[in-house]
């Protein structure tokens, strides 16, 4: 039995995965770049140190957003970007959660289904902001979409990072007015009617595509059940400091949904996907054949084009200037510059700064690739 990584098993089984099933362009492509990350199809880079010495030829990485192999750098450079402008002040992580029982419209209208998630959520939070009861400012949200579960299946959810407290209109901060930041059923409950509000506007588009499974009147009685299902807005416990939600999220901002390294050995033809249940809290595992392993992960990878990291409210691009006023209202430093990371920087990061082996000299320029997962 060997062990696997997603792109050893590409490099094995492609071939015939893709001859027995169908995958939509964008899914093709990002197969295609895994199972090249890191191999001579994409080129290399040699490393040498500041006399000369050859410390190495390294192939290139495939940099797509969602590949577990060569994002590390792409992550940590995410991270330290969003903690430059990061209000010091708690914020709070919320996941709104769709139920499954919309899964196959998902499968079906993936992009639009995004869209509703992001615009449903946010507008539900911005509602409560705004609200004199609760808060009646301008908060910073950053929203990331997750659509899997921890074993890989279909589980679409979004988390979002909110300030605890924000601008109001004369550019004053204002905290909460409650010791809670919102109540949760109220949020659950304005949530589920503007997502199943857009939902039925976005099914009257020429775009929409009906499930071959599910016939337009039967949709139409699930949506009439789906208003008296409570659905799933967890607000988790306040955080003094917003940069362990940040780190959390960096984990799957520019890596997808899993790392090699939950791979196990298995048989030939079969893997085995280990993950931590949340049910249990125990780590449990999955065998899977490799092609209905790569269909599992495979469904992740969101459509060319689609952004899964959104920013709103005081965190919003063209909000600078009252981000700016946030700031300064807390006493907090001018922004830094946005941070550029190199390969040999993220290797200082580590601990693990490279240099020659022959002379001890630091390795450099720096390449056109960066390290991702480390072995």
């Amino acid at each position: 039995m060997a062990k696997h990584t997603v792109q050893t098993l590409l490099a094995e089984h492609l071939t015939t995965i893709l001859g027995q099933r169908n995958f939509p362009l964008h899914q093709l492509k990002a197969l295609t770049q895994f199972s090249k990350c890191r191999t001579a199809a994409l080129g290399g880079n040699a490393q040498y140190c500041k006399n000369g010495h050859l410390n190495g030829i390294w192939y290139n990485s495939c940099r797509h957003r969602a590949c577990p192999q060569c994002q590390s750098c792409a992550s940590e450079q995410w991270l330290l970007n969003v903690q430059r402008i990061l209000l010091d002040c708690p914020h709070h992580h919320i996941v709104f959660t769709i139920p499954a029982e919309l899964n196959v419209l998902f499968r079906y209208n993936r992009s639009t289904m995004i869209d509703v998630l992001f615009k449903a959520s946010h507008d539900t939070l911005q509602q409560f902001s705004s609200d004199k009861r609760y808060l009646d400012a301008k908060a910073g949200l950053i929203a990331s979409l997750h659509t899997w579960g921890r074993n890989l299946s279909l589980h679409p959810h979004i988390h979002f990072l909110m300030t605890h407290g924000g601008v109001d209109q004369i550019g004053r901060w204002r905290e909460p007015r409650r010791t809670i930041l919102f109540p949760r059923k109220p949020v659950m409950q304005v949530f589920r009617g503007k997502y199943l509000a857009c939902l039925k506007q976005a099914m009257s588009d020429v775009s929409w595509k009906m499930p071959p499974s599910l016939r337009r009147d039967e949709l139409q009685r699930l949506i009439r059940r789906l208003y008296e299902k409570e659905w799933v807005v967890h607000f988790c416990k306040r955080y003094d400091y917003a940069g362990g939600v940040a780190k959390y999220l960096s984990r799957y901002v520019k890596s997808g949904p899993m790392r090699n390294s939950q791979l196990r050995s298995s048989k030939v033809g079969m893997v085995k996907f280990a993950y931590r249940s949340h049910q249990t809290k125990k780590t449990e595992s999955v065998h899977l054949s490799v092609a209905d392993f790569v269909q599992r992960l495979i469904q992740h990878i969101p459509p060319s084009g689609k952004r899964t990291i959104r920013y709103y409210g005081l965190y919003h691009a063209n909000a600078q200037a009252k981000l700016v006023a946030a700031r300064a209202a807390r006493a907090m430093p001018p922004m830094k510059a946005v941070t550029k990371l190199n390969w040999q920087q993220f290797m200082d990061r580590l601990g693990q700064t490279p240099v020659c082996t022959t002379c001890g000299a630091p390795i450099g320029p720096a390449g056109e690739d960066d390290f991702g997962e480390l072995a």
